[in-house]
């Protein structure tokens, strides 16, 4: 595999290698600050308890004791000092008056300020850091600027090397995160390569091949799986896409011979006007079913381009329901089929005129065409205020209840002998019904048993209970 900087592996392995140098610089910025803050703590709370020590030594000196005087007291308290802690005492117009024996290097001047507060800072001088601490004390009875500084390199020294071994450490702990990184991005994208792989050997003609599915419980394997779901879907409908171009193809031949043969045979010679007649009305049937069959296709190619997207008008949904069951109470006469009917008036809802027709002509077709003569079909229409609910119910052949889950679906037929027993069928029927019904926000159900009949039942939610009276007058 070609690898750029487009590559996931190499955006993985640089996201990686900056979250990790950013992790690293904060922690050593971090790092350093605190350490810094306790070290100046530490030695503040230091000369602090020593300033302490002097106001304390200079004020419980004994009074048994000899006498002795200020500069005396702070002499004999600097000889416990190190060389590195320097004491200074000035009068408070500035003029030293006392220094202990420590080295000149570590020796501050006053500061310029008055220090009536403890004042801190921090010197560097003749290559030494040095921390002061100077503030305005009573000792003897005399109110003088006393002075502490004391050495402090041994905390630079602390700082610094903290510092360089961050500085040593980060650029090598960089370079193993960024090959650590490289190597668990291409591990865990493996299974994608694998999959890609696979998925360009898959072509409509081996739509049977799967992806390889990695057992890790994560989202690859999730993907993998939905993955392999989706082609068996595509499989099952390219599958019945190809049966049912088979079968249209079939159906349409068989039609357009039925058309030519009846005709050549009717041209053959001069005929009687019955003989005409029964000729004429066999091409006009196998017409009808031509044309039925090629309206379905439109329907369904609408589907496809409107998806959902209708344009919702009032429609007197029991005007229509009305007008189907009186259209196909003939149609059931012929087959000596009971139809009834028992339909709520002005039932009203928002949707398409020509869509619902079709809905509610499909069904009561389907009601008919599937059940034997002498069968029975009801049509119902109620609206309770909530959902308008329509149901037709057959005493008809039924349906298996393993066919049940796929009626709706487009191009399937229960049973392909039946189908062809019971007339022409595309198998569009139930699934242009369902288009339509879930383009009206609707649910269509069935309740089928072998032998017993089936019934569908659609329910509508009534959108809007003004309607009816607010659009009574555009029909």
């Amino acid at each position: 595999m070609k690898i750029t900087l487009r590559s996931l592996r190499i955006r993985l392995s640089l996201l990686y290698i900056i979250f990790t140098l950013t992790s690293m610089i904060c922690l050593g910025c971090f790092s350093y600050w605190y350490l810094s803050r306790q070290l100046e703590s530490s030695r503040k709370h230091t000369m602090e308890a020593r300033e302490e020590r002097v106001i304390r030594y200079i004020a419980t000196w004994p009074r048994q004791g000899p006498a002795l005087d200020l500069l005396e007291k702070l002499q004999l308290f600097s000889i416990a000092l190190a060389s590195t802690d320097i004491i200074q005492a000035y009068e408070l117009d500035g003029s030293l008056i006392y220094s202990s024996p420590g080295s000149p290097e570590f020796k501050v001047p006053w500061p310029n300020k008055s220090c009536l507060e403890r004042c801190y800072d921090l010197v560097h001088q003749n290559g030494h850091t040095v921390r002061t601490l100077d503030h305005v004390v009573i000792l003897d009875g005399h109110k003088i600027r006393l002075s502490l500084s004391g050495k402090i390199d041994e905390h630079e020294d602390i700082l610094r090397a903290v510092r360089n071994s961050y500085l040593l450490f980060c650029p090598l702990l960089l370079l193993a995160s960024a090959a650590g990184g490289y190597v668990l991005s291409n591990r865990a994208l493996t299974p994608v390569s694998q999959m890609t792989t696979e998925a360009r050997k898959i072509g409509i003609q081996d739509l049977e091949r799967r992806l390889p599915v990695p057992d890790t419980g994560d989202e690859l394997q999730t993907l993998a799986e939905t993955w392999n779901e989706l082609l068996g879907r595509l499989e099952t409908a390219v599958a019945r896409l190809t049966q049912f171009t088979g079968d249209i193809s079939h159906d349409l031949s068989t039609t357009i011979t039925i058309m030519l043969t009846t005709a050549s045979l009717a041209l053959s010679r001069t005929r009687s006007t019955e003989e005409y007649q029964s000729a004429l009305s066999t091409i006009a049937v196998e017409c009808e079913a031509t044309s039925q069959l090629l309206e379905d296709l439109l329907a369904v190619a609408r589907a496809d381009l409107v998806h959902q997207n209708i344009e919702r008008r009032p429609v007197p949904i029991s005007q229509i329901v009305l007008e189907m069951s009186q259209h196909f109470a003939a149609k059931a006469r012929l087959k000596n089929q009971v139809l009834t009917s028992r339909i709520d008036d002005d039932a009203w809802m928002l949707g398409d005129l020509s869509l619902l027709r079709r809905m509610v002509t499909i069904l009561l077709d389907n009601a008919i065409k599937y059940t034997p003569e002498s069968g029975s079909i009801s049509i119902s229409l109620e609206a309770n205020g909530e959902t308008i609910q329509l149901v037709v119910k057959d005493t008809g052949i039924g349906i298996p209840a393993e066919a049940l889950p796929k009626i709706f679906d487009r191009f399937y037929r229960v049973d392909q002998a039946r189908s062809q027993e019971e007339g022409s069928s595309s198998g569009l029927g139930l699934s242009i019904a369902k288009w339509v019904v879930e383009a009206h926000q609707s649910v269509i159900t069935v309740d089928s048993k072998p032998g017993e009949g089936s019934t569908f039942t659609v329910s509508i939610p009534e959108q809007n209970n003004g309607v009816e009276a607010t659009h009574l007058a555009a029909f």
